[in-house]
């Protein structure tokens, strides 16, 4: 397992462009969790209890730094306008230990 850690960074005034492309972003949300493949996923709002968001943060298992950076270049939220960029890091999962 090669866990990558993808950061997604809003354009400002983002909100309604991420409403327009919700569905087809968590739908490729949803196809990595079915291939027990995703270990988190959400957005990170401005601040708490706010609406409009900052970006996003998915957590989730591919073979190389080259397929993870293929499926972020497929990425509705980033095609949409959504994101300005996504950040690619290596993850190395520590805590909680897993069950």
């Amino acid at each position: 397992m090669s866990l990558f850690v993808f950061i997604g960074h809003d354009v400002a005034d983002s909100t309604d462009s991420r409403k327009a492309h919700r569905a087809a972003h968590l739908a490729r949300l949803e196809a990595l969790d079915a291939a027990g493949r995703l270990v988190i996923a959400g957005p990170n709002p401005i601040t708490h209890g706010e609406s409009a968001m900052s970006g996003s943060v998915v957590i989730a298992d591919f073979e190389s730094i080259e397929a993870a950076q293929a499926w972020a270049d497929e990425e509705p939220y980033l095609h949409g306008g959504v994101y300005s960029h996504v950040d690619i890091k290596p993850f190395i999962h520590v805590l909680p230990k897993a069950q």
